[in-house]
């Protein structure tokens, strides 16, 4: 059978491929919008007159909003659905991203980061959810393939931020128009994504902290969002403040990061299946220590780019095998565990912020080598990473 992505009939079930082509594209979503903010930080941080303690407030604002807003984001889901929750918060991700750039000072950045948060807890919910749905619908793993996505945007967020902060586009401009783009893109795949019916006649918890053997998934994810959050978040410092690159070419490194990290997680599904989540998520965290490392004691742009492409090679599987296996525990264990991975992104950045500003970048980094050391470690507790559970 033939179909468009635009010649549905109304009525007509959609296929289970462009349910999976529409959730990869709300990824995508996801992933450019973090990408514009961390590849501009440096303008960014000049704009709204930041140091590394106060960007870490800014970050911990975020923080707070992706974390306090949990019980709100089960309770959509179980009121509205996934499909509906997905586009009500992705539209404040998307949205969201206007205002960062006209911020005076950091009090009110950390009021526009806050909203950023909320949007950004509710939209990863939400569509992990609808990624949950399909793997189960289908059988087959597709979790990795979809969270490649992500990286997708993330690699064009980033390539874009290189090339528009070389060419002195400012921040502005660049911000509004990729808001732009991603809400006609938001608008476009909504009808395609996969259909729930939400579930109102059984009363369930909005929200429980993990537990059982849940309780090694959260702590995995708590420690890898600081991991992913503080790269995201310093990396385009460490090349202009560190190695002494030009602002110009300070998203270089995040792209390096991001382009490893899409390049390993195309390929992920097809790793799970022969090495197992345990392996992959161990050798993985172990590879990125020793690529900040190099990172650290690079003597030139070259060489920190080296380490911070394996970096992102190392990390890209944990998140997408982690939230496999807990969301195969149902939707409230999937938001129990991203929890914890909020609360880890909430209380890194003003660590980071802190260590930045009493020991340089090199200090903060060295903060990531440890949180990576304790994933690998950790991988080997969660029972629910197994074989005989994948």
């Amino acid at each position: 059978m033939q179909y468009s992505f635009f010649k549905l009939r109304k009525g007509e079930e959609i296929p289970p491929r462009l349910q999976l082509i529409a959730t990869c594209a709300a990824f995508f979503i996801l992933g450019a919008s973090f990408a514009t903010w961390a590849s501009r930080i440096p303008a960014i941080r000049d704009l709204s007159l930041l140091t590394p303690a106060t960007l870490g407030y800014v970050l911990l604002g975020k923080g707070i909003g992706m974390v306090i807003t949990m019980p709100a984001v089960t309770a959509s889901i179980h009121r509205f659905g996934a499909k509906v929750s997905s586009l009500l918060f992705g539209l404040m991700v998307i949205l969201t991203l206007i205002p960062m750039t006209m911020a005076p000072n950091w009090e009110i950045l950390t009021v526009v980061l806050f909203l950023a948060g909320v949007g950004a807890s509710g939209y990863n919910i939400s569509i992990n959810a609808l990624g949950s749905k399909i793997e189960v619908a289908t059988g087959k793993s597709h979790m990795s393939m979809i969270h490649s996505w992500f990286g997708v945007g993330n690699f064009a967020g980033a390539l874009l931020g290189t090339a528009l902060a070389s060419s002195q586009i400012s921040a502005s401009i660049h911000f509004w128009s990729t808001a732009g783009v991603l809400l006609v893109l938001m608008l476009a795949i909504y009808r395609f994504l996969p259909e729930d019916q939400p579930d109102r006649s059984v009363k369930k918890p909005a929200f429980v902290l993990p537990h059982g053997g849940l309780i090694w998934l959260g702590l995995i994810c708590f420690l890898s969002a600081s991991i992913e959050d503080s790269v995201t978040n310093w990396v385009a410092l460490f090349f202009t403040d560190h190695i002494g690159t030009s602002d110009g070419l300070a998203p270089i490194g995040y792209a390096a990061y991001a382009g490893s990290l899409l390049a390993m997680r195309l390929v992920g599904d097809r790793l799970k299946p022969r090495f197992g989540s345990q392996k992959l998520i161990t050798a993985g965290t172990i590879t990125a220590a020793v690529g900040i490392l190099i990172a650290i004691f690079a003597p030139n742009a070259i060489v920190g780019v080296m380490g911070f492409i394996a970096a992102g090679g190392g990390v890209a599987l944990t998140f997408p095998l982690v939230f496999s296996a807990a969301g195969r525990e149902g939707a409230v264990a999937l938001a129990s565990v991203a929890t914890m991975g909020y609360l880890g992104g909430m209380i890194s950045q003003p660590v980071m912020g802190a260590l930045v500003e009493y020991f340089q970048l090199s200090g903060g980094f060295m903060f990531i080598v440890i949180c990576m050391l304790l994933v690998a470690a950790l991988s080997w507790k969660a029972r629910l990473l197994s074989p005989e559970k994948a």
